[in-house]
């Protein structure tokens, strides 16, 4: 079973979604399975399996969640 999973940043200010969208290097592992397009604010994961799609989707879901609070924790200081 194949599976596609498209993760977008919606009403994100732009420099804000520089920031993430700059800050995620996806690793050799995952070049075939994972698309990054910045111009649309979109991450594509395309897997083999469910397991598989949802552990990446964590992963890039947990990436971006901690850049947003480092960030918060920086404009807080």
């Amino acid at each position: 079973m194949k599976v596609k999973i498209e993760i977008e940043l919606i009403d994100f200010d732009k420099h804000l979604s520089d920031i993430i969208f700059n800050s995620i290097l996806p690793e050799k592992i995952d070049d075939k399975l994972v698309n990054i397009n910045k111009d649309l604010g979109k991450f594509v994961i395309k897997a083999n399996s469910i397991s598989r799609g949802r552990a990446i989707m964590n992963s890039y879901i947990s990436w971006i969640y901690s850049i947003l609070r480092t960030i918060g924790e920086v404009k807080n200081s």
